[in-house]
């Protein structure tokens, strides 16, 4: 017997590796069919391909290899028998018996094994019933590798749709052998687990339990689910949707928990007065995009009290301890941009400055065949600036506000150097001002221009492979930006609502120097190091300065190699030798340890220290942790560290976090080393 060995869209092929020629027929018209196959023996007659003996094929986009394959070219049905291994995409399904149609990707499958990493499917009866959905029967998934899973889930019927998404019906989870849950109806998207669990001791919570079931509910949205177990507070609960689609991205939450020790952490009378036992959060957040110029954005968070988000959600109460209230509405192009934007306080024991503005940009814009360029921006505003109900001592104050701000640039180039003139004139009207003896309206005019000067000049330092990279070019940008402003009214005669009303006159030089070093990584111009150096000269002294040259300031990025990023900005006080600010941020980036630090220092404010690290992630033992401590007040405001480890399908974490006002807790967490990011976290 002579071994064939390829078929390649043609069954004349077929006919120069049979055994026997004389027992083929050759079919009438060569076949243009979209596979490929390798067997032993491989037969063609009365339309019907027979290949036996170590068979494997390539149908399309799908692979299969067995002991023997029958099929009709024309037809595209296949049936397939003995030691079958089927793959396409990221399907695996291995089996004894297999129907199924390569043209409409559809079929009947028997007894199965599926891999959709990272979950394994074991199937009685398998039917692909379109090109993106399969209906099993007595289906069992897990992502527990051994022969005898730790855990697995138990399905009468079930649907895998666009191979992403699993909808069940009739559900057991076990623990080994054992049921532990009954769920009458079950979707979940492969690639994440549904449950989340976190168990502990919290000298403010007790011991507690934290439990999160995320489930999708369509390929967009997903049903996301708390059931908190508080010891010492009560029980806790929370409901809310998460969505993303192609246009749209967003996020509804809710809390409510009847308090049973609502002063455990602020037990002032003051405090008492706006803390009760019924606590809650509600947040929308929503972005829709219409076009990638034309979007709706939206914010919106009802507390009960200022200290909810503190007490049971530090991470984001780390990140915002105000949040923010909004509707934005955006609407523009490549030349003109337009936004209604209103911001309105929710809580009366925040103060904010309450917004319902509407702004009309236009961009710097050439003005037809002349060198002059015009950018503009307009406002018309209701402010209004409130207080929270425990500040007694400020007063509400709002107004009305029109501005127009306008510019015209004329660039020119005049030698090696680069010029661009510009004169400005803005007009600001105010319904109310700050000054209750005269007429409450006010008109501001400011009459404005300058000058910025600039050149850059490049050197080769090197061409040689170093550890930034392969050669080193110096590149160095001296400017100097002479701007003059004459405003006709102080700024303490006008209400302060933002940076608008601030505006005072001005006639300074902003003298800069910027340094680029270049290098080439992975093929590709990188920058090494980015650095603006800056400072003002006083052409005339408002009364603000001590002498005739302000601070000094630096402003770097500098990705020093492909995994090391450092960042600093700061100011300089030349003239009495103090810093008044300085923020510096490193971080380090690699598969086995991710480093970050961050140091914020204001001069008689504020000397912050914050640093946080992963390491080995990915491996058996992962270990992470945050710790922020305080300078000035010799603060440790938060450590907390956890270790993992990943034993078989399931991830163990034990930790422990401290935070400010001697509160401690102890965290257990289990889950599924298939999903990581499924995980309790050092910065709770």
């Amino acid at each position: 017997m002579l071994k064939a060995s390829r078929i390649i869209l043609t069954f004349c092929a077929a006919v120069a590796l049979s055994v026997d020629a004389s027992d083929v027929e050759i079919p009438a018209e060569l076949l243009d069919e979209p596979f490929d196959i390798q067997a032993n023996r491989i037969e063609y007659t009365n339309d019907t391909l027979i290949a036996s003996g170590g068979v494997t094929g390539r149908f399309e986009n799908a692979m299969i290899r067995a002991d023997t394959i029958f099929g009709n070219p024309d037809s595209g049905e296949l049936h397939v028998e003995g030691n079958i291994l089927f793959e396409r995409e990221n399907v695996i399904w291995q089996g004894t018996e297999l129907d199924y149609n390569y043209l409409t990707h559809s079929g009947n499958f028997g007894p199965s094994s599926l891999n959709f990493d990272p979950v394994l499917m074991s199937v009685d009866h398998i039917e692909r019933v379109s090109t993106n959905e399969y209906m099993l029967q007595d289906a069992e998934f897990t992502t527990c590798t051994n022969s005898h899973p730790h855990y697995h889930v138990k399905a009468k019927e079930a649907r895998l749709i666009d191979e992403k998404y699993l909808v069940a019906k009739g559900v057991t989870v076990y623990a080994g052998k054992v049921p532990v849950f009954y769920f009458p109806y079950w979707r979940q998207k492969l690639s994440k687990s549904i449950f989340t669990y976190e168990v502990g001791f919290g000298s403010e919570w007790g011991a507690y339990g934290l439990i999160n079931a995320a489930v999708p509910l369509t390929e967009y949205v997903e049903s996301s689910t708390d059931l908190n177990l508080y010891g010492k507070r009560g029980v806790g609960l929370g409901q809310g949707f998460n969505w993303d689609s192609p246009k749209a991205v967003g996020e509804f939450a809710s809390f409510y928990l009847k308090d049973e020790a609502p002063y455990t952490r602020y037990d002032a009378p003051a405090q008492k007065d706006l803390i009760g036992d019924d606590r809650y959060r509600l947040k929308l957040e929503h972005l829709q995009h219409f076009t990638d110029t034309h979007y709706v954005n939206t914010k919106l968070n009802y507390l009960s009290d200022p200290a909810v988000l503190e007490e049971f959600f530090k991470s984001e109460y780390r990140r915002n301890p105000q949040p923010e209230n909004y509707l934005s509405w955006v609407y523009g192009n490549n030349l003109v941009g337009n936004e209604v934007f209103v911001n309105k306080r929710l809580n009366d024991f925040y103060s904010n400055t309450d917004r319902t503005e509407y702004s009309l940009d236009l961009y710097r814009t050439k003005l037809a065949n002349t060198p002059f360029y015009l950018q503009s921006e307009n406002a018309v505003a209701y402010l209004d600036r409130v207080f929270s109900k425990t500040n007694t001592t400020d007063s509400a104050f709002s107004s009305h506000r029109v501005d127009t701000d306008n510019t015209l640039f004329f660039p020119q180039r005049l030698g090696f150097l680069n010029l661009v003139g510009r004169a400005g004139y803005q007009a600001t009207y105010y319904s109310d001002t700050a000054n209750t003896n005269t007429v409450s309206e006010e008109v501001r005019q400011i009459y404005g221009g300058g000058l910025e000067v600039s050149f850059q000049t490049t050197k080769i330092l090197s061409e040689r492979e170093r550890w930034y990279g392969r050669g080193l070019r110096h590149k160095i940008e001296p400017y100097a930006d002479y701007r003059y402003a004459d405003s006709s009214v102080d700024p303490d005669k006008l209400l302060q609502f933002d940076d608008v009303d601030e505006q005072m006159d001005e006639n300074r030089v902003q003298l800069g120097l910027r340094n680029v070093l270049q290098t080439r990584r992975n093929n590709r111009i990188s920058r090494f190091i980015d650095l603006d150096l800056y400072t003002f000269y006083n052409v005339e002294d408002y009364g603000t300065q001590d002498s005739d040259f302000g601070s000094l300031f630096m402003d770097a990025r500098m990705p020093l190699t492909k995994r090391t990023m450092v960042d600093f900005e700061s100011e300089i006080d030349w003239n009495s030798g103090e810093i008044p600010f300085f923020n510096t941020r490193y971080s380090y980036n690699r598969n086995d340890l991710i480093i970050g630090f961050e140091h914020l220092y204001r001069e008689g404010e504020q000397s912050l220290w914050t640093t946080s690290f992963d390491l080995y992630s990915e491996s058996k033992w992962s270990l992470e942790g945050y710790a922020r401590y305080e300078e000035r007040s010799n603060d440790l405001e938060e450590i907390g560290m956890i270790g993992y480890m990943n034993w078989c399908c399931m991830r163990y974490g034990l930790g422990t976090h401290f935070y400010d006002n001697n509160e401690v807790r102890v965290m257990l967490s289990i889950g599924l080393s298939a999903f990581p990011e499924a995980k309790l976290s050092s910065g709770l």
